[in-house]
């Protein structure tokens, strides 16, 4: 299993710049959710400091030095007054997606910020070019898992307050099953790793950054 922290022994710059990538990743992601969910009239998040980019707020140690060894940890997930939403269930989904697909958004400006970095930063910036394409992956790889619904990811409490009672049912199951086996997540995260679903659709969305970058001549 690769651990992220190698790529400090044979790029720093790269494993500095793709860290901090992805630790604003996390931070956007919660500040996302948050701006909608006041815009949607939930001020709850916004209220507890979730919509500034203050990075205690959103990461603690833990996750912060599972993100330094792995490339892999999840933000502290904003709060959300249920009631608000309550015959607005397709509102708070969007709120819970709001997270990833920021994720998905920051990876293209990575990678677009990678390649233009590469093509006209010259050797001088190889070590930045490297940093900012990796962290790319590493993000845009971080956001496709917080969509599968798997508690507690942004999928899942975005199914939660979609789906009718068997759904809601099937996932509280989940939740409590994974949260007795505290190895549970990580299991379910190599599985998906390995079996290619999650590189599988990263390399969609990268498909549709190449299309993008090739249409404005950056490719």
């Amino acid at each position: 299993m690769f651990f992220f922290i190698q790529l400090l022994a044979t790029d720093p710059l790269a494993y500095l710049v793709a860290l901090a990538t992805l630790a604003f990743s996390l931070v956007l992601h919660n500040i996302a959710q948050a701006s909608l969910a006041s815009g949607f009239g939930d001020k709850t998040a916004a209220l507890r400091g979730f919509t500034a980019s203050e990075p205690r707020v959103h990461l603690n140690t833990i996750y912060l030095i599972w993100l330094a060894v792995f490339g892999f940890a999840i933000p502290t997930q904003i709060p959300v007054n249920s009631y608000v939403f309550a015959k607005q269930s397709a509102r708070e989904a969007l709120v819970w997606w709001s997270g990833p697909l920021a994720m998905i958004l920051w990876a293209f400006v990575l990678f677009t910020a990678g390649i233009a970095t590469l093509r006209y930063g010259g050797t001088a910036l190889e070590g930045l070019a490297s940093g900012l394409q990796f962290g790319a992956g590493q993000v845009l790889g971080l956001a496709v898992v917080f969509l599968f619904p798997i508690p507690p990811l942004s999928g899942a409490k975005a199914l939660y307050a979609i789906g009718n009672a068997q759904v809601r049912n099937s996932l509280s199951n989940l939740e409590l099953w994974m949260s007795r086996s505290p190895f549970s997540f990580m299991i379910i995260f190599v599985v998906l790793s390995a079996l290619g679903i999650t590189g599988a659709i990263s390399r969609f969305f990268l498909n549709i950054f190449t299309a993008v970058l090739q249409t404005v001549g950056l490719l």
